[in-house]
This record gives structure tokens, sequence and C-alpha cells, in this order.
């Protein structure tokens, strides 16, 4: 099914487009990845927020929350995504706000997969390159 079908779907099962909120959680060097990422989300038909530089987790969910996103996506350059992904989703949960769903993609080990699964994570992305297939994927989690 084309991306274009599952929005469409998305849209007639919710009301409304799907909201992402890309994040620049935790980076300290520049945002061009998360600008990137934003861009292709917008041109699948995502409605997209996007965050400020060296965003807490707390000011991640806070904004997710506020935003009304379905989505919060960010990549990790730096090692320090267990930290934050686990920040994060305790946040949500605090705030009763655990069905906005956390995506992360990046430079990160598959020796960390099934910690970061475990802490809250419903979908990894492709380190090497995020594309049409995983939008695709991102989609069915709302399936």
């Amino acid at each position: 099914m084309l991306i274009e079908q599952k929005i469409e779907q998305f849209v007639k099962r919710e009301g409304r487009r799907p909201r992402i909120l890309v994040s620049s959680m935790g980076q300290k060097r520049h945002d061009q990845n998360t600008r990137q990422l934003a861009t292709l989300f917008a041109e699948t038909g995502f409605d997209v927020d996007i965050s400020p530089l060296h965003q807490t987790p707390r000011g991640t969910a806070r904004m997710a929350i506020e935003n009304d996103v379905h989505i919060i996506c960010f990549l990790s350059t730096e090692n320090n995504h267990k930290k934050l992904v686990t920040e994060l989703a305790k946040v949500l949960m605090a705030e009763k706000a655990e069905n906005i769903r956390i995506v992360i993609g990046g430079a990160i080990p598959r020796s960390d997969y099934d910690f970061l699964y475990g802490a809250g994570v419903d979908q990894l992305l492709n380190s090497v390159q995020i594309d049409t297939e995983a939008v695709k994927q991102l989609l069915d989690l709302f399936e």
C-alpha cells in the first residue's frame, strides 16, 4: 500500500493527519539531520513540529503533549539514547500520555535494541537511511 493511501486511512480513522514531533533531544551539535527528517515526514503527508535544539526529555514530552502529536521521533547522534528514551517514557507516563509513540533512529548498536524496546520505544529506524519504507512502517504502528 502506498504512503498516500496509509495517510488517507489514518485521516479517516483519526479525523486528522498524523502529527509528528521531530526532536533534537540531547543533541549538542547542529540539527541538519533533524531538519531533513522533518522534511521527509512533511513531504509524505504528516503534520510536523520541530523541537528546539538541545531539548530535554521533559521539554520534548511537554511540547508533544501541547501540540497533540501522535509520534515523537528523534535521531540519536550521541551515546545517550538509553537515558533519553528512559526519561522521555517516564515523563509521558507521568503525564498520562503514553499513547504518544516513540521512534528513534541514528547510530544505535543492535545490542541496545532490546533495552530500547523495553524502555518504551515503538520503532527503531534504520541508521543508514530513513526512507519511505520506514515511513510506511511508522504508519503501521497505528493499524
